[in-house]
Parts: structure tokens; C-alpha cells; sequence
């Protein structure tokens, strides 16, 4: 075996990608919305076991951001001018539709791997508005590890699903700045 080979399989290498492309979109649509933290931006499990080794073999990205407390009004124009940022950097929009009771979905896009929605939720609790973005699930190899963006609040935690955090630059959990 050749020692300089590279080691990193075709889904680790797609992985590395949807996560760089979500750092790249994140910020501005977060912009668009006029916030200015991401809530979360990390590589998740679509297992849902808590075992390190068995939540890292089946894995997409997740990023999202949102506000409670939004008016029908205001979420509508927070989804407008997140579409208008969207479609300017490329995305297409697709089909709109409720997700789920009391959730209205005002726009949706897909660009490359990535998914957007963006949901108004109203009914028993605060009205919100979120935008999440979404990749699809991925088989990983045996020794994957999941990685989380530095934007997301909880990079550096002691979380055991990602170990390679810089635990240096864990911030209690505070959102971040978003890049310029």
C-alpha cells in the first residue's frame, strides 16, 4: 500500500464539500433575513445513536438560523429578501408546501447538494421564522468522524461526536459572528 495515498473516501471527500459550500451560502442568507448569527452549521447523524463510531457512519449537513417573536408580515418580507439573495447566487427555487401543522414553508431552493427552506411557524407557541439548509445522508467509512463549522455556536464543546473541535475556541455555546 502506498503510504502517500490519499485515505479520505468519496463520501468523506462530498461531505468536506457540502460543508465548505454551507459555510460559503450560510452567512449572506442569514444576512438577507437581517440576522447576524448562525444557530447551527455542523455534520450530523441520521441514525440518531449516541456511540460516536455508530452516529458517524450515516451523516448530512445541517445549518440553520431563526427568530421567534416574527410577524406574518415580517416573515414575508424576511423570506422575500432571502429568496432574492438565494436566486442571485444561484439557486432555484422549487416547489413550496406546508411541512406541518401550524408550518408554512414561504420558500424553498436547491443548489447543488444543498436544500433551503424557509418555514413560518405560527399556532400554540411564539410565531417564528427559520431558514435551514440541508444535504442529503452519505454512508460513511468505519473511523469517520463528524466535523462541525466554526460558525456554529457549539464548535469546541466536549461534544464526543466531534473530537476534532479546537476546544480553545468553544464560546459557551454563543452565537458567533458572521464572517464578512
Amino acid at each position: 500500500m502506498n503510504p502517500d495515498a490519499d485515505t479520505t473516501s468519496d463520501a468523506e471527500a462530498r461531505s468536506a464539500e457540502q460543508g465548505r459550500a454551507m459555510e460559503a451560502e450560510i452567512p449572506d442568507l442569514v444576512r438577507a433575513a437581517g440576522w447576524d448569527s448562525v444557530g447551527q452549521l455542523a455534520e450530523n447523524s441520521c441514525l440518531g445513536d449516541p456511540d460516536p463510531e455508530q452516529a458517524s457512519r450515516k451523516t448530512h449537513w445541517t445549518g440553520a438560523s431563526g427568530r421567534v417573536g416574527v410577524s406574518r408580515e415580517d416573515a414575508e418580507i424576511a423570506a422575500e429578501r432571502i429568496q432574492d439573495a438565494a436566486e442571485q447566487r444561484g439557486w432555484e427555487p422549487l416547489k413550496r408546501g406546508n411541512t406541518a401543522p401550524n408550518s408554512e414553508n414561504l420558500y424553498a431552493a436547491a443548489k447543488g447538494d444543498l436544500a433551503l427552506a424557509v418555514t413560518y411557524t405560527s399556532g400554540t407557541g411564539r410565531p417564528g421564522l427559520s431558514l435551514q439548509l440541508s444535504t442529503d445522508c452519505l454512508e460513511m467509512p468505519a473511523g469517520h468522524t463528524m466535523t462541525r463549522s466554526v460558525l456554529d455556536p457549539m464548535y469546541g464543546s466536549a461534544d464526543p461526536l466531534y473530537p476534532n473541535d479546537d476546544r480553545s475556541k468553544f464560546s459557551n455555546g454563543e452565537p458567533k459572528p458572521l464572517p464578512e
